[in-house]
Formats: structure tokens, C-alpha cells, sequence
């Protein structure tokens, strides 16, 4: 006998009961019934799918007889907690994105695209948000964004400043990173003397969730920026 016993779009169990003591061809029953079972599931995958099938053997309710649990998790499919094998119509628990992640995004077009519009297409959906966002509520929403855990430019994001100009008036300056909001200054900068004995800047070791300084955003964009020039120097 061949039952499903649960089913989400990433994770199918089965429950398969066989004779411990039958004839081969009983067997051979049981082994066409798993086949077409799990062929029936698998065909309902997409393309290129990558599944893992598990299989866990247990005594059945009726006597003389064996129980097993065939697990098949699509593997491609978003993170997921197991669905419990042994549980006939279990469901599986609801899970949440990590916080301040995004699905992933397709590669942009950036062709008939300025670099200023380059950068925000690169950003996460919501942050995205903050461009067109009223003056007055900028901060609060950056705020709220970035307690979710999304890294915020606040010169660029909130302040308005030009992306390109900024980016590369950092680079210009040493800048491999800069905090992003609410995370502390930086006390002193790349190439400054440090005679306050306060911490140096670690050009290859930046903070988890700063900002990265970089003007590869603006690759492939239309270059109507007069800034363009600039990063083909830095760049070479």
C-alpha cells in the first residue's frame, strides 16, 4: 500500500507498508509501487530540479508487516523545516526570511540607465523605497531598514548625495568601506597620521554590514555621468 503522508512545495513524504513475509511477486508489487509513486512526484518537478530522497524503515501497525517512510526534498526549493516522515498529515512549520535579505535578483540592464539610476536598481526592493521616499520620513524609514538588517548609505540614501560622486571621492581618498547607518564613525581615516592613538582604518578588514566602497555599479550604464571618466582611471 502506497500513501502520501504530507506534501509542501519543497518537501513529499511517503509511507509505503510491505510484507515482511510474502512471495517474490508480492515484492515485486511493492517495488512497481514505490517506482511509479516516486516517478509520478519527481515528473511534477521543474527542470534541472536537485532533490534529495531519503528512506527510513519501521515496524507497520499490522503484524507482519513493514513501514517505509520516503522522504524526497527538492533541493533548489527556499529553506524549509523538514516535514516530520512519521506523521501522517503533518504540515510543516512557517519559516521567515533572514532578516534584511531579498530574493535573488536577475542581472540588470543598465544600458539606457544613468549611474545614479544604476545604483538604486542595485539595491534591495526595499530599500529601493528610499529614493522616492517624502524628505520628512527618510530617516524613520532608514532607521526602520536598517534595524531589519539592510545596510543603508545614509549620504547617498538619505541625504540625496550623488552616487557616483561619492563613491569615487572615496575611493579617492583610501576608502575600502565606510560604516553604513547607526554603526560608529570611523575615528581616523586611511593615510591620516595617527598621533591620538585611536584605532587605525583596516582598508582590508571591514565591519559586518558596512558599506563597500565601489563605482562598479555605474559599469555599463548609459556614462552620461561626467564622473564616468573618472572611473575608468580608477579602475585600470
Amino acid at each position: 500500500m502506497v500513501n502520501a503522508t504530507s506534501g509542501t512545495q519543497s518537501t513529499d513524504a511517503f509511507s509505503f507498508i510491505s510484507p515482511t513475509n510474502s512471495p517474490s511477486n508480492s515484492l515485486d508489487s511493492f517495488a512497481q509501487q514505490l517506482s511509479t509513486e516516486l516517478e509520478s512526484y519527481l515528473t511534477k518537478l521543474a527542470s534541472g530540479a536537485h532533490v534529495e530522497i531519503d528512506v527510513q524503515s519501521g515496524q507497520g501497525q499490522s503484524s507482519g508487516t513493514s513501514q517505509f517512510t520516503v522522504t524526497v526534498r527538492d533541493l533548489g526549493a527556499s529553506s524549509t523545516t523538514p516535514v516530520g516522515t512519521g506523521a501522517p498529515g503533518s504540515t510543516p512549520a512557517a519559516t521567515t526570511p533572514a532578516s534584511g535579505s531579498d530574493p535573488v535578483k536577475q542581472p540588470v540592464d543598465k544600458s539606457h540607465m544613468t549611474p545614479t539610476d544604476a545604483y538604486w536598481a542595485e539595491q534591495p526592493a526595499a530599500v529601493q523605497q528610499l529614493r522616492n521616499c517624502p524628505d520628512d520620513q527618510k530617516f524613520s524609514m532608514a532607521e526602520d531598514l536598517a534595524k531589519q538588517g539592510y545596510a543603508i548609505d545614509l549620504p547617498i540614501m538619505v541625504w540625496g548625495w550623488d552616487p557616483l560622486v561619492t563613491m569615487t571621492l572615496r575611493q579617492n581618498d583610501g576608502y575600502t568601506w565606510v560604516p553604513s547607518a547607526f554603526q560608529p564613525n570611523i575615528p581616523i581615516g586611511p593615510g591620516i597620521a595617527n598621533v591620538w592613538n585611536l584605532p587605525g582604518y583596516d582598508a582590508k578588514n571591514p565591519p559586518p554590514g558596512s558599506i563597500k566602497v565601489s563605482t562598479d555599479f555605474a559599469q555599463g550604464s548609459n556614462g552620461q555621468d561626467p564622473w564616468m571618466k573618472t572611473i575608468s582611471a580608477t579602475n585600470a
